[in-house]
């Protein structure tokens, strides 16, 4: 706030006036290590999100929380799924192989956001999400995106990929007690937009006397609804053609969300402790019927001065979260609902599926189709899908100044958790009639110990500060599961109770050993220089070269003051610059040949068995071929940046360059199998990301009392593969089906891979781009296998509009993501199947596709002149699965992110009230999508979640959610 000066005379009564100080730009921030530092002397840009930016509207997953807040953030979702996780990537991805994920850390001390996936990404995928979920948004005083590799240096090759840094609420005045209460509701954000005029069957006719029935005809091919046709029914009842439109809305269910939160807060002993107390609870049940989440998060932060120069701090946390019916993607595999969901006729009633077992013998009933394709109640409501996680994480720390301007930090953090994944089929499930179940029990742990100095001193007009710290960090991974396969009694998920067991275990071990330094001088606030360092030694890298350092130097410089500028137009202004380099290690064991024992074996013909046999033991070797001599990964990184702020800061820019260069890439190269090995490990390649981001904040309008602020975030990043090594074309990152992979190229950016439509070429054997060919049936046909274009958008932008008046507010939130693209198996299945709404245009006319070309067979080519025999036949070759090219769509669209209304009560109307603050609010997340050229599915559905490196790949995924509500805030 601006000073006042008020002059007291002889009044006992002062009135003062509190103004906003725009012009006051010394905020601080925390960065790398827990440091708190002046936002004016950072050399490298940093991107913060407040406590109240979370509140707008209450989002279970911290993660969606984030999305079109933050510049040089990419966030991707998997959809309405419940539980599912959020991918998140900071300024593009710097390897090929292994995590581009950032590493979170709360309070200084680093956590796990694994993603514990136990299945293939692809047949019958089950996302539980990722442990960054874990975190309660309503604990969070301010979360800190460091970007850059200069920001991250002190935390080393962990913070390769950037770092999150959530710092949570501690007690800051006398006791309170805050309890806040959200519901909302959910519902599909975008469904399919079906045709509701033709049944099932095959070139326009249904008929049953041949033994056809719905089973065996395609759902969307067949005569017209309206002619009133009669059908035997899935349940096995004589029904009369009629349309259902509001089939998949009947199918789904209401969404409800519901997040309350208390906690209880204060200072005591004259101030020099402080405590909070926080629950929360929050349970959301899905729009797939029976699906849910309900977690439960206990958090105490306390701190206290124990002596004039000691302080502590302490921090716990426990996370109990359950998930039930989570949703399978991919193919291939008898739980993949939405395959079956949305490929039903249109005359189909959801209701023929109920019930969908019987009574006297658990025998499935109403069958989609009984050689392969379940009824999707039986799906949901007998095959389970299940995970439960129990977590604690937290930090002890102990402060000591010995000295006056020298302070001693000691610091144990430790983050645990325990979590067990189930799923099953039931017996009589089609497609394993016998049934099966797996359960995997996962075990993390991470201990981190720090120890931190810190000397600060002034000599003239220079401020130095001198840190230099230890850390050591220890990270356990442990699972222990089994396949039962071929249950004897259904329902009994035991190991007795199956003809084959398939256990696993699986343990590994890791350790980080770093010492850092840190140097700082600020001449006159206005220009820092700050310098760092740090040497890790890593038991993942080989012993004698497996320590690598990596210094860092950062620049600010504060030209506005160094040059005394006093100007009604420019209040401020600020270069920095920086440059860093990183190195980072691989994986546990990849250095040896590790054998695991074996508990059985197939052979064709039945001619299988377990282990021991005949008494034996077996052991299997690696399917990689350890390195001996593998290398740490390095990155180098630049930055230049400016900040300026206008009319007295009322408006200001944050713009920022940025340069990565990411050489020695770990990665496992596919040899030839006569070697023994699918892989070997080994180090090369180079990848670069260069990118631009621009962050501007206005405060638009103030007049008496009317406030109007807005945020504007800008952010491009191109990904460029400079390198993969001799003989190395194409790098295979993420494979889907029929040959459609996500995979890096020589001289590209990451893409998707897959066949495309055949095309002329020319003497030359070049491609002609604009001459798609047809066949003998004239219709397109498959040609070859290439890219299909970017999976990252060409730029993404994100515009925050906030409104206030006395106790109104009114925020809200628009998401821009331009270009890339994303291939969809949804849209593909609905049009060859004639249930999308274009496919029921001009049935009945003949027509000829006269954008494609005939092969002469001589060299030469000219236009289409060959009638397609019926729309059905243009549509099952256009857009088959097994031609990508027709199924990739450019992935541009705007959503409104979210919206929230909310009025908060003042002190005179809670007068006769117990409460000394009351806010009552409506708000909504994910309203509407504008700008999309992607048919019939949101373009955010991704198959591939965190954890994967694949994306822009959508395989019958869940519907996104439209979720709008209500929300009570109160304090005493």
């Amino acid at each position: 706030m601006k000073t006042e000066e008020v002059e007291v005379a002889e009044s006992s009564i002062i009135n003062v006036s509190l103004y906003e100080d725009a012009q006051a730009l010394n905020e601080v921030v925390v960065t790398a290590m827990g440091i708190e530092r002046a936002d004016r002397t950072l050399g490298y840009g940093v991107s913060t999100v407040k406590s109240e930016d979370f509140d707008v509207a209450a989002e279970t997953d911290v993660v969606q929380a984030l999305q079109g807040k933050i510049s040089g953030v990419n966030i991707t979702g998997q959809g309405g799924g419940i539980g599912a996780s959020s991918k998140i990537t900071i300024r593009g991805v710097t390897r090929i192989s292994g995590s581009n994920s950032p590493l979170w850390v709360i309070d200084g001390v680093p956590i796990s956001d694994a993603n514990d996936f136990t299945s293939s990404r692809t047949t019958g995928s089950i996302d539980y999400g990722n442990r960054a979920q874990d975190i309660n948004p309503d604990d969070i005083e301010s979360l800190t995106v460091l970007k850059g590799a200069s920001a991250a240096a002190l935390y080393g090759s962990r913070a390769s990929n950037g770092v999150i840094i959530v710092t949570t609420k501690k007690g800051k005045e006398k006791g309170s007690l805050t309890y806040s209460s959200t519901i909302r509701f959910d519902s599909p954000l975008r469904l399919p937009d079906f045709q509701n005029t033709y049944g099932p069957g095959t070139q326009g006719v249904y008929s049953e006397i041949d033994g056809n029935n719905l089973q065996d005809v395609s759902p969307g091919w067949g005569p017209l609804i309206s002619e009133g046709g009669s059908y035997t029914d899935y349940a096995g009842n004589l029904q009369t053609f009629e349309s259902h439109p509001d089939l998949q809305k009947d199918f789904y269910a209401l969404g409800i969300t519901k997040v309350n939160n208390f906690s209880v807060s204060g200072l005591s002993n004259k101030g020099s402790s402080n405590y909070r107390l926080s629950t929360s609870y929050s349970s959301k049940e899905g729009i797939i019927p029976g699906s849910e989440l309900n977690r439960l998060n206990i958090a105490l932060k306390s701190g206290t001065k124990l002596f004039e120069n000691l302080k502590s701090d302490f921090s716990l946390n426990y996370i109990n979260s359950n998930v039930e019916g989570a949703v399978a993607q991919g193919g291939n595999d008898p739980n993949v609902l939405m395959g079956i969901v949305n490929r039903l006729p249109r005359i189909t009633d959801v209701n023929v599926f109920k019930p969908w077992k019987a009574e006297s013998n658990d025998e499935q009933l109403a069958a989609v189709d009984s050689d392969g394709t379940n009824n999707p109640y039986w799906i949901i409501h007998e095959n389970q899908r299940t995970s439960s996680t129990e977590r604690f994480f937290g930090n002890i720390s102990l402060d000591y100044n010995p000295l006056k301007k020298l302070s001693l930090l000691g610091r144990v953090g430790y983050d645990t958790y325990n979590t067990t994944h189930f799923s099953n089929k039931h017996k009589g499930t089609i497609g394993l009639l016998d049934g099966n179940y797996t359960e995997n029990h996962i075990s993390r742990n991470e201990l981190t110990l720090d120890l931190l100095s810190t000397y600060d001193d002034t000599f003239g007009d220079i401020d130095f500060t001198a840190r230099g710290g230890v850390q050591w960090n220890q990270r356990v991974f442990s699972s222990i599961g089994n396949q039962g396969v071929g249950l004897t009694i259904p329902e009994l998920f035991d190991p007795g109770n199956v003809d084959t067991n398939i256990p696993w275990k699986n343990y590994s071990k890791r350790r980080i050993l770093g010492v850092f330094g840190d140097l700082t001088f600020t001449y006159k606030k206005w220009l820092t220089l700050n310098a760092t360092a740090r040497n890790d030694w890593s038991s993942t890298l080989p012993q004698g070269g497996n320590s690598y350092f990596y210094p860092s130097i950062a620049l600010s410089f504060v030209f506005t003051d160094a040059f005394n500028i006093d100007s009604d137009i420019l209040s401020y202004g600020k270069i920095r610059g920086n440059w860093a380099n990183v190195g980072s290690d691989t994986g546990a064991y990849q250095l040896d040949f590790l054998y695991s024992p074996q508990s059985s074996f197939f052979g064709q013909f039945n001619t299988g068995g377990t282990f021991p046999f005949d008494g034996q033991l077996a052991f299997s070797g690696p399917n990689t071929l350890p390195n001996v001599n593998l290398r740490p990964e390095n990155q180098a990184n630049y930055e230049l940046g400016v900040e300026l702020g206008f009319f007295k800061n009322r408006f200001n820019i944050d713009a920022t360059f940025y340069k990565n260069v990411t050489t020695d890439q770990i990665i496992a190269l596919l040899v030839p199998s006569s070697t023994g090995y699918s892989t070997s490990m080994t180090n090369l390649g180079q990848i670069s990301n260069t990118g631009f981001e621009l962050e501007v904040s206005a405060k638009i309008i103030r007049y008496k009392g009317f406030r109007w602020n807005l945020n504007y975030n800008f952010s491009t990043n191109e990904t460029i593969i400079d390198e993969l090594g001799e003989g190395i074309d194409k790098y295979t990152m993420a494979s889907a089906f029929n040959g459609l992979v996500v995979g890096a190229e020589e001289g590209e950016s990451i893409g998707i891979y897959g066949n495309r439509f055949a095309r002329a070429v020319d003497d030359s054997g070049n491609t002609i781009e604009d001459m798609i060919l047809v066949n003998e049936s004239g219709v397109r046909y498959e040609g070859d296998n290439e890219r299909l274009g970017n999976i990252f958008p060409d730029f993404t932008m994100g515009l925050t509009s906030v409104f206030s008046y006395k106790g109104w507010s009114l925020s809200t939130t628009f998401d821009w993501k331009e270009g890339g693209v994303l291939y969809s198996q949804t849209v593909s299945s609905l049009r060859t199947s004639g249930l999308a709404a274009e496919t029921a245009v001009d049935r009945e006319t003949l027509f000829v596709d006269s954008e494609a070309f005939m092969d002469n067979g001589d060299g030469t080519y000219s236009e289409n002149t060959i009638p397609i025999s019926s729309v059905q036949e243009y549509w099952s070759n256009y857009s088959a699965s097994r031609i990508h090219e027709s199924n990739t769509f450019d992935a541009t669209y705007i959503k409104w992110r979210e919206l929230g209304l909310s009025y908060s009560f003042n002190k005179k109307q809670l007068k006769s009230l117990p409460f000394s603050s009351l806010r009552l609010g409506v708000q909504g997340r994910n309203l509407a999508i504008f700008n999309t050229s992607i048919p019939h599915i949101d373009p955010e559905t991704n198959l591939f979640g965190s954890g994967s490196n694949g994306g822009a790949i959508e395989y019958n995924g869940v519907p996104s959610t439209r979720s709008v509500g209500f929300n009570v805030q109160v304090k005493f």
